[in-house]
């Protein structure tokens, strides 16, 4: 149920992305993406933990391009704080993709998230 509740969350905050499905609803994922969150969760301290985080970078960095009144998503946790939040994640949810534990972190996260970038980037 809480699965259900996160999608219809993310729906309802992000009105781009349901242009960007297709009719059904449905849009390709890619790379780490298809993987599952055990995968995840066996990958880390190996040669592939890379390509995840270089996934998540690229996932809410693409998140934060997109969504109105959002400089960071992950507000001010570091990746290795991310990292540790899905670490627990996955290992309650090892069969969830891992696509979907970055749309919960999302979901989770969403209210903490950094609205506008620091005065000192700003110009």
């Amino acid at each position: 149920m809480k699965h259900l509740c996160s999608i219809l969350f993310l729906l309802a905050l992000i009105p781009v992305q349901s242009q960007a499905q297709d009719s059904n609803g449905h849009f390709a994922i890619w790379g780490m993406g298809n993987k599952s969150c055990h995968s995840y969760n066996i990958s880390r301290n190996t040669d592939e933990e890379q390509r995840y985080k270089d996934y998540i970078m690229g996932f809410f960095t693409a998140f934060n391009i997109q969504m109105p009144d959002t400089y960071r998503i992950a507000g001010h946790m570091n990746l290795e704080e991310i990292l540790v939040w899905l670490d627990d994640y996955c290992e309650v949810k090892p069969i969830l993709a891992f696509e979907q534990s970055l749309a919960d972190f999302i979901a989770d996260n969403y209210d903490d998230r950094m609205k506008k970038a620091p005065s000192k980037f700003q110009r």
